[in-house]
């Protein structure tokens, strides 16, 4: 069976404040002023000074990570490794810069440098929460479920705060088998964030796994209104549903997953085909 809610979700440490004595003013300035049109959704002009400030500095290592983290966001992995990897030149003790681009590095699918990167990250900061979440979202790729696990585990005990930690570490367990600890984490996520509704498909998921149907169904239809585009909650809702008997409304399920995510066929079409011949072999 397809598990398309089990997604991961990677940290990117913030912005930082990190400026020699010599750094030029104006470098700081526009570097600032690109952090504040970036928290308001700016990229585009937030690039253009960070641009700007590097022209004033290039030697100001902190201009290179945040052009880098922005890049990131935008999905730009080659730029911003290469941003990431100009401000680790300038300063080989960066931490947040390995973490991130360990990061942009598991996007690309290379895995050993990205794991490289985040030890690098916890080598220099031991408590790297962020590093360690990092570092369990490639061990997932890998399939070192065990050790997945332990590094979510001790992103979690340096900080219980954040949610995606549990959610991780609740795909690590679901993949392991360990349906009733993956639950325990997606309750956790959810009692972090009620909104959050990747947990509420993934929970989801876990119940389905364990035949509880029922449960699977009401978390994807909270997944569905907290998100009506999430296109996974629907495939998987419609899945439930056609092992639970509930024909008509498995394709209609696999039908609205297909139309938000063309990306789903032909995997939808072949569900939405296997239900129909179940249809027809009742009539």
């Amino acid at each position: 069976m397809a598990k398309l809610c089990l997604s991961l979700t990677i940290l990117l440490a913030g912005t930082v404040s990190i400026a020699a004595a010599q750094t030029s003013h104006s470098a700081i300035a526009y570097t600032n002023r690109a952090m504040t049109r970036s928290a308001h959704g700016d990229l585009d002009g937030a690039l253009s000074d960070l641009d700007i400030a590097i022209e004033f500095d290039s030697s100001y290592a902190a201009a290179f990570y945040d052009r880098g983290r922005i890049r990131h966001e935008r999905g730009d992995f080659d730029e911003a490794i290469a941003d990431y990897s100009k401000a680790i030149a300038l300063d080989p003790r960066f931490a947040p810069a390995y973490n991130n681009r360990c990061a942009a590095l598991t996007h690309k699918g290379e895995l050993d440098a990205a794991i490289a990167d985040c030890n690098k990250a916890i080598e220099i900061e031991p408590r790297f929460a962020y590093a360690f979440s990092n570092r369990g979202n490639v061990r997932i790729l890998k399939m070192d479920l065990t050790g997945a696990i332990a590094d979510f585990t001790i992103a979690i005990e340096i900080n219980p705060r954040p949610a995606e930690p549990y959610y991780n570490r609740g795909i690590a367990r679901y993949k392991k088998g360990d349906l009733e600890g993956a639950i325990s984490d997606y309750d956790r996520v959810i009692k972090i964030n009620p909104r959050y509704a990747k947990a509420y498909c993934n929970r989801g998921a876990a119940h389905r796994a364990k035949g509880d149907f029922d449960a699977a169904i009401a978390d994807y239809g909270t997944a569905i209104r907290i998100d009506p585009n999430h296109a996974p909650a629907y495939f998987d809702r419609g899945l439930a549903r056609m092992l639970q008997g509930q024909l008509v409304e498995a394709i209609i399920d696999f039908e609205h997953a297909l139309k938000l995510d063309h990306n789903l066929e032909p995997l939808a079409r072949e569900r939405i085909e296997a239900v129909r011949r179940q249809l027809e072999a009742k009539r």
